[in-house]
């Protein structure tokens, strides 16, 4: 866990696979295990073998959870946020499969997986859900057992946002995907909530930094939504989009706050990101040119948008300049990340064109690269490759 919470994903990944095949040799995977503890001791390695396998790409190691008859929430001696979290693994193993295979009937899938998790969500009591009234006071029994209900809750929501993110954006030219839009943004909502409920409350005693980077993935996710809005939105989707940059406005200014005494690494980080997606104005009508993000475990993102002038003869080289050269890391991003697009504001600005390809759910076709687009400059900022290093990589803006 140590691993995981430092945000050495890869290096979890190995302890808890070693776990495994201990755990097996053991026999602490059987029903009939005698082994003190040995049982629930097994249930936790896999929990943890599923959040890291779907986070990295990787299929699960071992199969999946049975549940005995007594096993259900209307029993009152069962550890509710236990069996929750069993089943979540269970529901877990399912999207990794999703993600590996190559068939055509992926969306098909996530509306089985989706009904599974919708299902699981209304076992439990909206009391269980409620994160906000907590009145455990300061006793350290009571503020674990809720941390960790938190934890599940934002776990649950993870695995939504994970199911329904490759479809997101195929909303704009697909009405079937809709729900998936929806879905995968309410989720990316309720993690933002947790979190800072979380980070606000235990700012000072606790370091987890995939629940950093958990944040982070939600808060590009409704980034993503507000880059791709255009005019004519309703009323009440101006109001939606007017919340949801306020969430990301906290997230930023509390990672800003986390990342100031050189510890929060993945907070300072995700900071750059933020900002430099903020920079992305879709509505500005001033801003022309190419972006390219690649995010460690979650994926790569591409903007374009170019402009229209009155003079339709004029080449495009002559309206879009080149990017200036990224620069490393090491200081705080300001909103200047963006500052290779040229700024023209008697030109009318296309809405952009975005492009998601999720690290973990492979596209069903090749991807369209960005010089298809006929696009001269793109701007391309790598925070890490996908696969190479841990959330604390070298990531280079």
């Amino acid at each position: 866990m140590l691993h995981i919470n430092g945000g050495n994903l890869r290096r979890g990944w190995l302890s808890f696979r070693r776990a495994l095949n201990i755990g097996q040799l053991m026999g602490i995977h059987r029903e009939s295990s005698v082994v003190p503890g040995g049982r629930v001791m097994w249930q936790q390695i896999v929990q943890a073998d599923r959040y890291l396998a779907l986070l990295l790409g990787l299929p699960p190691g071992s199969v999946d959870d049975v549940f005995r008859p007594e096993e259900t929430f209307q029993n009152p001696d069962i550890n509710t946020s236990g069996l929750f979290s069993r089943r979540l693994s269970n529901i877990a193993s399912r999207i990794i499969e999703r993600n590996q295979a190559l068939g055509t009937h992926a969306y098909a899938t996530t509306q089985e997986i989706d009904e599974m998790l919708d299902s699981l969500a209304k076992e439990l009591p909206q009391s269980w859900w409620n994160f906000e009234s907590y009145s455990g006071g300061n006793r350290p029994e009571a503020t674990a057992v809720f941390f960790h209900r938190v934890m599940i809750q934002i776990w649950y929501f993870q695995l939504e946002a994970f199911l329904h993110l490759p479809f997101m954006l195929r909303a704009a030219t697909e009405r079937r995907y809709d729900y998936s839009k929806f879905s995968c943004l309410k989720a990316s909502r309720e993690i933002i909530h947790r979190y800072l409920f979380l980070r606000r409350r235990e700012k000072k005693s606790f370091c987890c930094k995939v629940l950093d980077f958990g944040a982070l993935t939600a808060t590009v996710t409704l980034l993503l939504n507000l880059i791709e809005q255009t005019q004519g939105n309703e009323n009440g989707q101006n109001f939606q989009n007017e919340n949801d940059r306020a969430l990301v406005e906290a997230v930023l200014r509390l990672m800003e706050e986390i990342s100031v005494d050189g510890r929060g690494v993945v907070a300072a980080q995700s900071v750059n990101v933020i900002k430099t997606l903020l920079a992305v104005n879709p509505t500005s009508g001033q801003s022309a040119g190419n972006l390219r993000l690649t995010i460690p475990y979650f994926g790569t993102i591409n903007i374009a948008r170019t402009q229209q002038t009155q003079n339709q003869d004029q080449p495009a080289n002559a309206i879009v300049s080149q990017p200036q050269e990224s620069t490393p890391t090491g200081g705080p991003a300001t909103s200047q990340a963006y500052q290779g697009l040229s700024t023209y504001s008697q030109n009318h600005v296309n809405p952009p064109m975005v492009s998601f390809t999720s690290s973990q759910f492979p596209p069903p076709m090749p991807e369209q690269s960005m010089d298809n687009w006929g696009l001269p400059g793109t701007d391309t900022f790598f925070f890490d490759g996908l696969f190479n290093t841990d959330i604390e990589g070298n990531w280079v803006l």
